[in-house]
């Protein structure tokens, strides 16, 4: 009498389920991690975004040799920023006309600004350190925040409270 050997190759439906079930608890962990790193991502984009047009805005002044002013103004929405760069210290409230550049800060929903320039414009005169001080903090709506800090002297990126996002603590 010969005895017959079932050799079947594969996986059963138990080993495949579990399988499946790892998989998926994995990509669910990773998707909930995924959102907060855009978050971060759009925040580093704008915050240096921010730092090059401040120091483009240094760069016109000396260039045309003239004092330059960058703008930062609210939208209908109070959470939306825009920011515009000009040679005139008079905005035209949020439409900014008239000014050489406008750019969209905060999007008020992802994005928050905090700005503190005093009364005054932030500005840019021809000759080396002098710049009208100040700061601008944005954050996201994960709680991270970075400043971006105008004084006489320079123009800094860094975090306030601890060092996060790969920039020191102010």
């Amino acid at each position: 009498m010969e005895i017959k050997h079932n050799n079947y190759r594969g996986f059963t439906f138990i080993e495949l389920l579990v399988s499946l079930t790892a998989i998926l608890t994995l990509v669910a962990a990773g998707i909930s991690n995924y959102g907060s790193l855009f978050a971060q991502q759009a925040l580093i984009q704008k915050t240096e975004h921010l730092y090059h047009f401040l120091r483009l805005a240094q760069t016109q002044a000396i260039k045309d040799n003239a004092q330059i002013y960058v703008h930062f103004c609210q939208d209908t929405n109070p959470d939306i920023w825009k920011m515009a760069m000009s040679n005139s210290s008079a905005a035209d409230s949020c439409s900014l006309n008239g000014n050489n550049k406008v750019e969209q800060l905060t999007d008020g929903q992802n994005l928050f600004a905090t700005i503190n320039f005093g009364s005054n414009p932030a500005s840019y005169k021809p000759m080396r350190f002098h710049a009208n001080p100040g700061n601008v903090t944005l954050s996201n709506s994960n709680g991270d925040t970075l400043k971006v800090i105008q004084s006489s002297m320079r123009l800094r990126v860094c975090s306030p409270g601890s060092a996060q996002l790969g920039y020191n603590q102010c």
